[in-house]
Parts: C-alpha cells; structure tokens; sequence
C-alpha cells in the first residue's frame, strides 16, 4: 500500500470515529442520565458538542492551512481522545456536558483538516469518487453505532462505549503520520487573526443559540430574537474587519465567490433536511402511527442506506455532471417530503429512501465545488466553511422545526407542516443551484480571479 492509501486509510478511520461516537452517545445516554440525573442536561450532551465542533471550525481550518493539514488532524484527535477518556470517566452530568465541549473542539479541527487532506491526496478528478467513499464509510458507522452501543453499554458499561474509540483514533493518527503530506505556507504568511476568529466564533454561537431558545415556542420567542440579533450585529462586524486583514480567517474575497457561496448556502439548505428527517421521521411514527421505538429506529435505515449508496455514485457523478447531479438530487427531496406531506402514510420505507438518496448526492457535490475554488492555498478554509454549514443547517433545522409542534397539540398536521417545510426547502435548494450559473471559460476565468484577491 503507498503513501496515498495510506493516509487515506487514516483519514477513514478517523472520521468514522467521530460518527460513530455520535450514535454511541444516542444509544447509551437514558442509561447515563439514569446513573448520573442531571435531566436538565440532557440535551446539552449534544448541543455542547455540536456549539463546539461548529464555531471552532473557521479558526481551526485557517490554521490547518498554514501549519499543514497533518498537523492539525492529528492534534484534533488527541483533544477528540482527550475528551472521550474525560467523558467516559464522569462522576455527574454536567461533567459528561463539559468533557464531551472538549470533544467538540478536537471534531472541530478534525474535520476541515480531514477534508482538505482529500486535496493533498488526490487530483481533482479523483476527488469525487473519494468524497462518496467516505460518505458511504460514515453512514456505515452510523448504522454499525446504535447496536454497537447497546451491546457495549448492556454488557460491559456505558463508559466503555466511549473508551472503544480510544484504540481506533490512536490507529487514525498512526496512519496520518505516516500517510500525509504536511503541506505548510511560506513563513510570511503565518499571520493568525485572532480577532476575527473571536467575532466569528462568537457569532456562531449566538446565533446557534438564538435558534435554540426560539425553538422553545413562543414564551421565549424574544430571547431567540435578541440572540439572533446579535449574532448579524457580530457577524456584521466580523466581515467589516476581515476585509481588512491582510491575513483574515475567512478571506470574504473567497467567500464571495459564486461557485463557493452557492456551495456553503447549499450545505446548509442540506444539513436543515438531514437533520430534519432524522429527528422527525422516528417521531412521527411513533406520535402519530404508535410504532414501538424499535420499529421507528429501523424506518430511518432506508434512508441512511440510500444516503451511503447515493454518496459513493455521487461522488463519481460531480466531477461530470455537477449540476445535473445537484439538480436531480433536490428533486428526489422535493418529492419524497411532497408525497409524504400528501400521504401521511404509515409506510415511508420508499420515501425515505428517495430522500436519503437526495441527501447523499448533495454532499460530495459541494465538497467539491468548494474545494475547487480554494485552490492549493485555502483549502481547508474552504472545506471547513462546507462542514460549518453542514452543522449549523442541522442546529438551526431542527428547532425551527419544532416551533410547529409548540403551537398546540401534536397531531397529523403539525407533522404534514413540518415535511411540508422540508420540501419547500428542497425547493430553495434546487433553485439555488440555477443562480448565476458559470460554465466552461466563465469558471476558469472566474476562479483566476478570485485566486488573485485572495492570495
């Protein structure tokens, strides 16, 4: 096996580490909150994680970019580790909350260092095809996680679930030093805008709050607003003071290229329907349908199934026919949350699975649209912007969905509201792929360009 295989067998291994902890901790957690209390908590064991892993990203994948994607990939395990030794060793719950923030922060540089690694490691034309291998791998320890962690925590202890990635991620980072090229800027570029990160940062994190507390329903309705009015006001100044850093965290020439901002307002279009149909599916069957929690955790595996198969053809897909591939991929969405919306049917297995094939379309067809455009010298910036999206879509859907059913009692056509929010949507996502379309001289040109401001 080369050099190439190698690495790439690292970057594998790792970032299925981090998907699969994520369905460890959904499995185990009644069991924890049962030995620990701390109810409250409760939600916080995902939302620390997801506050952390989302509003370290651009810092993270700046510095990625200048002291080598290696680098940072490997520290990022070592705190995600870090974490999940801390985690598995909590005497309460709002240690298990703190612990799993330092496991955020570590899938927080773990992620857009990964994802700028497929740069270093393969062309352009290999690219495709790669993104839809990881994509299926990650659904693959999706599916693997749930009754991994029922096993583990039934027959040993919940806090082995979290010890069991230990020896895995210790094999990632092997396999990433060994496997990646640790490619660096010059040293006059090592200028970090810590400033801007700080304004980012806590943008993000008002923002992402914002959308929690309007989540609530209407008696913290004002809460949520303020938040979220804080959060443009930031954000707002933290684009005024990067276009004025020689060395910003996210170059606002880079961001405002067509190609890319379509891609991250994509993503985020995209991590609002994932979210979205993982969180409401099981629910609605149960609600409306009165399924067992058995029978609701199985409906979701069409559509993870669809999600892992349609990413590996997916892959292969964008680097032909982007385009058409994202255009189809919205109108699978479109149509299962349509029919859905229509049907209210108990049998979603087929619908789920149109859906999921949409989603795992999209994902491969961004990554590489954004990575195209970062070049050589901002590719992790632009793979983390991707994977920023990614979770504020999930952060920001599936509260804002769930203001349909604060409004009154739970019935048929609060879930028909929700589906029907999903589809429209998939509408936003379609229509976004036709906005100032750039083809064949036009794209070449264009990415001239932006190179030049950004460089």
């Amino acid at each position: 096996m080369n050099q190439k295989w190698i690495g790439f067998s690292g970057l594998l291994v790792g970032m299925s580490v981090s998907a699969l902890m994520q369905t460890l901790v959904a499995t185990s957690l009644p069991v924890i909150e049962h030995q620990l209390g701390g109810m409250n908590l409760y939600s916080w064991v995902f939302g620390g994680y997801m506050l952390a892993s989302t509003i370290t990203i651009p810092l993270f994948a700046r510095l990625a970019d200048i002291f080598g994607r290696r680098t940072l990939y490997v520290i990022g395990l070592l705190v995600f580790l870090l974490g999940s030794a801390l985690v598995g060793l909590s005497q309460s719950m709002g240690q298990l909350v703190a612990f799993r923030v330092v496991q955020g922060i570590g899938a927080g540089a773990v992620a857009p260092a990964a994802l700028a690694s497929i740069g270093d490691l393969f062309g352009e034309n290999e690219r495709g095809k790669i993104f839809g291998i990881i994509g299926a791998v990650q659904v693959l320890a999706n599916l693997i996680g749930p009754p991994l962690g029922g096993w583990v925590t039934d027959t040993f202890s919940w806090r082995w679930g979290f010890y069991l990635v230990l020896p895995l991620g210790a094999l990632a980072m092997t396999l990433a030093m060994i496997g990646f090229p640790n490619k660096t800027q010059p040293i006059d570029t090592l200028q970090i805008d810590w400033l801007g990160a700080l304004l980012i940062g806590s943008g993000l994190c008002l923002g992402l709050l914002g959308f929690q507390w309007i989540g609530l329903g209407a008696n913290h309705l004002v809460y949520g607003i303020a938040f979220c009015f804080g959060a443009i006001a930031l954000l707002g100044l933290a684009v005024s003071w990067e276009q004025k850093q020689s060395a910003p965290v996210i170059p606002i020439a880079l961001l405002s290229h067509p190609l890319l901002w379509r891609a991250v307002l994509g993503t985020l279009l995209l991590g609002f329907v994932t979210n979205g149909a993982v969180a409401y599916f099981p629910l609605y069957l149960e609600k409306i349908h009165g399924q067992t929690a058995t029978a609701t955790g199985l409906a979701l595996l069409p559509t993870l199934l669809m999600a892992g198969v349609a990413s590996g053809v997916g892959g292969g897909l964008a680097s032909r026919w982007q385009r058409q591939t994202q255009a189809a991929a919205w109108i699978f969405v479109i149509v299962g949350f349509s029919l859905l919306t229509v049907t209210m049917t108990s049998s979603i297995t087929w619908m789920a699975a149109l859906i999921g094939a949409g989603m795992g379309l999209l994902l491969p067809v961004y990554l590489q649209s954004a990575q195209n455009v970062g070049g050589e010298s901002h590719l992790a910036t632009a793979s983390g912007l991707i994977q920023m999206a990614r979770n504020m879509g999930g952060a920001m859907g599936i509260p804002l969905l769930g203001i349909w059913l604060a409004v009154g009692e739970v019935n048929a056509g609060m879930f028909a509201s929700i589906f029907g929010t999903l589809a429209i949507i998939g509408v936003l996502g379609l229509l976004l792929g036709f906005i100032s379309p750039l083809q064949g001289k036009r794209v070449e040109q264009s990415l001239s360009i932006h190179l030049q401001k950004v460089t």
